[in-house]
């Protein structure tokens, strides 16, 4: 799933290049903490709990994707034997993981379960050709996943899978042809989620709440269409990113609608927050100087 989050801010960046500057929001801080798989050339923290265990993404020197769990320093690589490559994009409490990998026709699949133990899952709809299938985004404590599949038709859906039942979930307003529709990236306790959608235009738009009930997250400091949601906890805070005009992406935080900015002092070309446990500790990616992506965690002063 990264890398079409990636595809997907580049795409929005470059459409962003001829905007005026906007004004910056008022500024958060706290403490900050890089993330390193040993070995790998690019990190990206994608998921943490509620213990400060954090989950994501490592490229190693050739471009290949793994996934891996950080507790607290100590790395456990994980990778689906046979797989093209993996990624580990959400934790809950209990230790289980939920992730994506692509096989080597080009077709992705969820997993979900513990390092050694992890069950592949595809949410019936999804596309079997290279491109499209299932990618599992997050997990919450009841064990219900949320994430994105793509269909034979190259649109793009949310899907809810409560162990093993799915619900597909549509924006609205999504888009219906290809590269077009809707994605959700997390999961709260409550049942409340975080996601995206592209309309027929194929402007991009984020959103949280029930399936239902969607509320647009729009940092109102950032130029149109550059909102990125990441996560937003059972109390209701809500984490993500925004391009500005030069491409560079900044973390948020929106509580109740106040938003404010944070950046990692290492990222100077850019922070984004992918997550938020329920204590409030954030997980993303900076990219430094030379264009390397590291992930961190970010504290929050209180």
């Amino acid at each position: 799933m990264i890398t079409h989050r990636l595809a997907l801010i580049a795409g929005v960046a470059a459409a962003l290049a001829t905007l005026p500057a906007a004004a910056s929001a008022a500024a958060v801080h706290g403490s900050y903490t890089t993330i390193d798989v040993p070995g790998a050339a690019d990190t990206i923290g994608l998921g943490i709990n509620d213990h400060g265990v954090v989950v994501g993404a490592y490229f190693d020197s050739h471009g290949t994707s793994h996934g891996f769990i950080d507790r607290h320093g100590k790395f456990t690589k994980v990778n689906v034997p046979g797989a093209a490559d993996t990624s580990v994009d959400g934790i809950n409490d209990k230790g289980v993981v939920t992730g994506s990998y692509t096989a080597g026709n080009g077709v992705s699949h969820g997993f979900r379960g513990r390092p050694g133990h992890l069950k592949p899952f595809d949410v019936p709809g999804a596309g079997t050709r290279s491109g499209q299938g299932t990618v599992g985004a997050a997990i919450n404590n009841h064990g219900v996943i949320a994430g994105t599949y793509i269909d034979a038709h190259g649109v793009l859906h949310g899907f809810i899978d409560r162990h093993g039942k799915f619900t597909t979930v549509n924006h609205r307003h999504a888009g219906t042809k290809q590269h077009q529709g809707t994605s959700l990236g997390f999961i709260n306790d409550r049942g409340g989620v975080s996601g995206s959608y592209r309309d027929s235009h194929s402007n991009h738009f984020s959103f949280t709440g029930r399936p239902g009930h969607f509320t647009p997250v729009n940092d109102p400091d950032a130029p149109p269409f550059s909102t990125f949601v990441g996560g937003i906890n059972n109390s209701g805070l809500i984490t993500g990113a925004y391009l500005d005009t030069h491409g560079v992406f900044h973390g948020f935080l929106d509580q109740c609608g106040t938003f404010t900015t944070f950046n990692d002092p290492a990222g100077a070309q850019g922070t984004a927050a992918e997550a938020l446990s329920n204590i409030g500790v954030i997980v993303g990616f900076y990219t430094d100087a030379h264009g390397s992506n590291h992930g961190f965690t970010f504290t929050p002063a209180s």
